[in-house]
């Protein structure tokens, strides 16, 4: 049996003809041609959302699929441990497609109180102006009994949360789910198809960013939803249609040779983490430090139970200084760039104000939070380069 690193590393092989080439080819179309009649695909919601055995067998009309796209999807379903994927231009659109499809007026979705704040402004300005209510939980909650209406059609998940990192008991939330027949999303970006196993957790759907992790190194901006069931699959999907949510062959065929070295990049990246929490250790002003592995951290158990290592987002809360102060600091680094977003080759730093998007749960820190990104740069560079900025040197 092979490790999960050398099957990650021979996802891109793709048959062309007889063989096979290491490398996926971007298959651009908008009409595919057939022989006769009889062979013709009916467009339909069976045809749109059937996957085959190879990338080929189901090619029937460009603009919701070519070979290049079916294969990347079924690469990313299989290392996230599903049967079924559709592909969105990225992560929040991969979101919107899920719960459009999952929510109609009249329904409940309960909502983990950590999600980013891009799924709380759809969340907020979209789905509840469109009917649905929306009613958020504190990540610390392992009972959701008290929070479920006869109405309740979806629990969503982020573990851990944005920002501070809170693990959630998520095979306990999906089991009582499970009982009243509501669907569990969770969104598994941070784990990158490595840390933690959704399915063997109890949750029914998994949505990622691929702009993250999976294909950061290759510039593209890309989201998926993953699945073992064929109904979540089809409804999914077909709303994805509708919503014209396809995607480029020419991304998934980049995306592909960035996702090749993924498992190489997060065990450089975890040593890179560790070294550099060792070092963050009684940084002069350092108020509070996040990350899921640090004994005393916000779901600290339940990540030691349930994952399998962990990704290289730290966050730093400052005390005692002011926001100018902050700004100071963080406007001297040097190797770790100022940025938004996370999973490519780079560090980057970005500056939040703690609890600023919560309304019922916190942490109690206050002021301004730094969350870096820790890329692949030589640790004792990234080392360096904190210590000179954050405490002067």
């Amino acid at each position: 049996m092979t490790t999960k690193t050398t099957r990650t590393a021979q996802l891109g092989l793709f048959p062309v003809g007889r063989v096979e080439v290491p490398v996926l080819p971007a298959i651009n179309a908008t009409t595919v041609v057939f022989p006769d009649t009889t062979s013709l695909t009916p467009l339909d919601r069976d045809s749109l959302s059937r996957q085959g055995r190879d990338p080929y067998e189901n090619f029937y009309y460009g603009g919701v699929g070519t070979p290049t796209t079916e294969a990347f999807g079924q690469a990313v379903a299989k290392l996230e441990g599903g049967t079924h994927a559709v592909l969105a231009p990225s992560g929040q659109s991969a979101l919107v497609a899920t719960l459009s499809a999952l929510l109609k007026q009249g329904d409940h979705v309960l909502v983990v109180d950590t999600v980013t704040y891009t799924t709380r402004w759809y969340l907020d300005q979209c789905l509840a102006a469109s009917g649905v209510t929306v009613t958020y939980y504190p990540p610390e909650v392992t009972d959701l009994e008290p929070f479920l209406r006869p109405n309740t059609r979806v629990v969503f998940m982020e573990s851990p949360g944005s920002m501070t990192f809170e693990v959630q008991d998520v095979p306990a939330l999906c089991k009582t789910a499970a009982r009243h027949g509501i669907t569990t999303v969770l969104d598994n970006t941070w784990a990158a198809s490595r840390y933690f196993e959704p399915f063997e957790k109890g949750a029914d759907v998994s949505v990622l960013s691929l702009t993250k992790y999976h294909a950061g190194p290759a510039g593209v901006s890309m989201g998926a939803v993953v699945t073992r069931q064929e109904r979540l699959h089809a409804t999914i999907k077909n709303q994805a249609a509708l919503l014209g949510l396809h995607v480029n062959p020419d991304a998934c065929a980049r995306a592909m040779l960035a996702l090749a070295t993924l498992d190489l990049r997060l065990n450089q990246q975890e040593r890179t983490t560790e070294h550099v929490l060792r070092s963050l250790t009684g940084l002069s002003g350092l108020g509070a430090l996040f990350h899921p592995s640090l004994p005393g951290a916000p779901g600290h158990a339940l990540w030691r139970r349930d994952f399998m290592g962990a990704n290289s987002l730290v966050t730093l809360v400052f005390e005692g200084l002011d926001r100018a102060a902050v700004h100071a600091r963080v406007d001297r680094f040097r190797v770790v760039r100022i940025g938004y977003g996370w999973g490519g080759m780079l560090s980057l730093a970005t500056l939040f104000e703690v609890n600023a998007w919560r309304t019922v749960s916190g942490i109690a820190a206050r002021g301004m939070g730094l969350r870096l990104y820790l890329g692949l740069e030589d640790p004792a560079d990234l080392v360096a380069d904190l210590r000179q900025a954050l405490e002067g040197r």
